[in-house]
């Protein structure tokens, strides 16, 4: 009887090992809710969803593109996502309905915050179908219930009108750097200003995992310390630009530098629109930090992004660092953290950026490897990197 159950459970399992991969490997969207407001979490019927890219066999594509028939599958009607903050659910946003804006497609629909009761009747009742054609049939399963009604128009238009991105794809030509000096002689550049808006990530996954939280668990100022500290290598990386970009002294004849007074050293450069995450992506509690910042240095407004993880002996090793300014966006654009997000169903964290970029901004997916952030996909490109 042993033997015969054995035989039994090997003939039975690989069917249901399989079948079970095949059902996490359906797609999952990843997205971002976005909001105005004094709310830390979206409005129930003005938020909008910017869909960011689609993960179909371990590959990222623009969500924007994927299965579009014209809206793309990231936006069908009745798509459900599970907004998170730092891991964590906050609540769900089922899409009511698609609206194309400046050749970008968003999901209008309705955001419902997190209820336990809620959550464990979810999980045991069966998903309710949508209202789909018979072309539906053939595309690929998002999570999904009933779509709700879209919010009006003019509710959802001040959103829309924050959402600063490229409204068309970057093109291979690029300005030339006589363009850009004649362009600033002409027009001042601009302030970068922050958007008055808030920002939420978003998957959608028939079949994914449970949401694992990515919340570091600090002890009590430990988090005030590591701010301090990212702020302090922000500085010290725009220091040794500055120390650069200034042109070396001029020799005499003799090949001897010429005497000159000591200089006092340069204050502290005041660093402005800052923005800091510490996430615990692998679940060791040893944290991946990510700062942005502004600062004017030699009279010109510099862009830094520094990530670093923490060590054991609680120092910071740096793994990325990236400055720019308002005329090299084109080729680097100005990073500001939005969250991390289980990009790919694994348990683990990414790190999901906005990139501010001469046309516009974009998101960038990028996954914290022990020396470098490793860039996963790009919104400017039509797939991952990878």
């Amino acid at each position: 009887m042993v033997g015969a159950a054995l035989v039994a459970a090997l003939a039975i399992n690989p069917l249901s090992i399989r079948a079970q991969r095949k059902k996490n490997s359906g797609p999952r969207a990843l997205a971002v809710v976005t909001w105005n407001g004094d709310s830390s979490t979206p409005e129930s019927s003005t938020s909008v969803l910017t869909p960011v890219a689609i993960l179909v066999e371990g590959r990222f594509y623009d969500a924007e593109l994927y299965q579009a028939q014209p809206e793309p599958l990231a936006v069908d009607a009745g798509v459900i996502y599970d907004i998170l903050k730092n891991g964590d659910p906050v609540g769900t946003f089922t899409v009511g309905g698609a609206r194309q804006d400046k050749g970008i497609w968003y999901g209008l629909g309705h955001f419902d915050a997190k209820k336990e009761k809620q959550t464990q009747v979810a999980k045991s009742a069966p998903l309710a179908p949508s209202a789909t054609t018979e072309t539906d049939d053939d595309r690929p399963k998002l999570r999904r219930g009933p779509a709700p009604p879209p919010a009006p128009k003019e509710q959802t238009d001040a959103v829309l009108n924050n959402i600063d991105r490229d409204p068309e794809r970057p093109t291979l030509r690029r300005q030339t750097a006589e363009e850009r000096k004649a362009k600033s002689a002409a027009t001042p550049a601009k302030e970068f200003v922050p958007p008055a808006m808030h920002m939420a990530v978003a998957v959608s996954d028939a079949g994914g995992p449970e949401a694992r939280p990515f919340v570091f668990r600090a002890k009590p100022g430990e988090t005030d310390q590591l701010r301090a500290a990212m702020e302090k290598l922000a500085r010290a990386e725009l220091d040794k630009q500055r120390k650069a970009s200034k042109s070396p002294e001029t020799k005499v004849a003799t090949g001897r530098r010429p005497r000159s007074a000591p200089q006092a050293s340069s204050p502290p450069l005041a660093l402005q629109d800052a923005k800091f995450g510490v996430f615990d992506i692998n679940g060791n509690n040893a944290p991946i930090l990510a700062y942005s910042a502004a600062a004017m240095v030699d009279g010109i407004k510099k862009y830094i992004t520094v990530a670093a993880w923490e060590e054991i002996d609680e120092s910071l090793r740096k793994i990325f660092t990236q400055v720019t300014d308002d005329h090299h966006l084109d080729v680097y654009p100005r990073l500001e953290i939005i969250d991390a997000i289980d990009a790919r169903g694994n348990g683990r964290g990414e790190l999901l950026f906005r990139a501010f970029g001469d046309q516009g901004n974009r998101f960038v997916l990028y996954h914290p490897g022990p020396d470098s952030l490793e860039l996963l996909f790009d919104s400017a490109s039509a797939q991952s990197e990878r």
